[in-house]
């Protein structure tokens, strides 16, 4: 599918960034439409071709023209870990009022950032040939990125057993959180406990994967979270400054969390002394 490792380092960059404008997935179409046309392997062309099928029809699709477009791996991961690590800070401090548990806005707010996390998840791990997952993008560069050293033979051979559709870890039978997902969005039924523990389970991993493919294709991310101030804004009225001010250290240390899980190898979670995703994790500034 790659004549060379450059052009597959510009296919992720191409389905991590997010897609702006028509502009952007037309310039999508035009790099395969080229590769096709100085193709001269058959089997490629084919591959090449397929996936050009599935933009052009992505193009013409009601979603496509009311200006819906694809948001793009990086932006759909830095979504679910906001809302997880707010999760996470509520999980860690003890509030007097517990919103949670008495205000119908707040428990609301919670069961939305449930939905949206396991959706996330959902469109990560897509075994779906049309839809731009992490899982798909995977599987299509990660043996061009073993043979350039991007990682190690024992993590690639972990992740490719991890991420296989029958029998790998995003399965009903092999995540509790992936058969949570199942029940709640999937299917309707009746909802279990989320066991947020098992999600950042699955969540490491699927962290690593990215993190491995964008320190490989970029020089890094150059994204950033909201401020603390920005994550918590308005909750003054529900909360002590004592509470807010635990509920930002503790937002802090599920970044340090990512970060962790970032560089270290998904078989082992020994320290990659390799570069990760993130050079260093910026907090976006408020705005004045």
């Amino acid at each position: 599918m790659f004549n060379t490792p450059d052009e597959a380092k510009e296919y992720v960059i191409a389905f991590t960034n997010k897609v702006k404008s028509p502009h952007d997935i037309d310039s999508i179409s035009n790099y395969y439409r080229n590769k096709i046309d100085i193709e001269n392997d058959d089997n490629k062309k084919i591959a090449l071709q397929k996936k050009l099928d599935e933009i052009d029809t992505w193009k013409d699709s009601g979603e496509f023209k009311q200006g819906n477009y694809f948001q793009g791996i990086d932006e759909l991961l830095f979504e679910l870990i906001e809302w997880r690590a707010i999760i996470y800070a509520f999980q860690n401090v003890d509030t007097k009022k517990k919103p949670f548990e008495k205000s119908g806005f707040y428990a609301q707010w919670y069961l939305g950032a449930v939905y949206g996390i396991f959706s996330i998840i959902g469109k990560l791990v897509s075994k779906d040939s049309r839809d731009i997952s992490l899982r798909m993008l995977w599987k299509d560069v990660s043996c061009i990125m073993l043979k350039e050293g991007a990682c190690t033979q024992l993590e690639f051979n972990y992740i490719k057993e991890a991420m296989n559709e029958k029998s790998g870890r995003f399965t009903n039978e092999n995540s509790k959180s992936f058969l949570f997902r199942n029940k709640l969005i999937s299917h309707n039924e009746a909802r279990p406990i989320v066991k947020w523990d098992d999600v950042d389970k699955d969540l490491s991993l699927l962290i690593r994967i990215w993190s491995i493919l964008i320190a490989w294709s970029s020089f890094g991310i150059s994204s950033s979270f909201r401020t603390d101030e920005q994550a918590f804004l308005g909750l003054e009225s529900m909360l002590e400054i004592s509470e807010i001010k635990a509920l930002r250290e503790q937002r802090q240390r599920y970044f340090k969390k990512v970060d962790t899980w970032s560089k270290c190898y998904a078989h082992s979670g020994k320290e990659d002394p390799g570069k990760g995703a993130f050079s260093k994790i910026s907090i976006r500034e408020a705005r004045k």
